[in-house]
C-alpha cells in the first residue's frame, strides 16, 4: 500500500524532471496529470504531480 505525501503544481515550462522522475532511495509513485486547462486555446498549461511512498 501507498500513502500520499504531497501533490505539487507545475506549468509545463517549469516542470521538475528530476524531481518527479529521479532515483528514489524507496519504492515511490508519482501520478502525473494535467491541469490548468485554457479554453482559449485548448490546451492544458500546467501538470499536477502526486507523491507516494510505500508504507511498511
Amino acid at each position: 500500500m501507498f500513502t500520499v505525501d504531497r501533490g505539487a503544481l507545475y506549468p509545463k515550462n517549469g516542470f521538475p524532471t528530476l524531481e518527479v522522475y529521479g532515483n528514489t532511495d524507496g519504492a515511490e509513485l508519482r501520478l502525473i496529470t494535467c491541469d490548468g486547462y485554457d479554453p482559449a486555446t485548448g490546451e492544458f498549461d500546467d501538470n499536477y504531480v502526486i507523491y507516494a511512498t510505500l508504507k511498511t
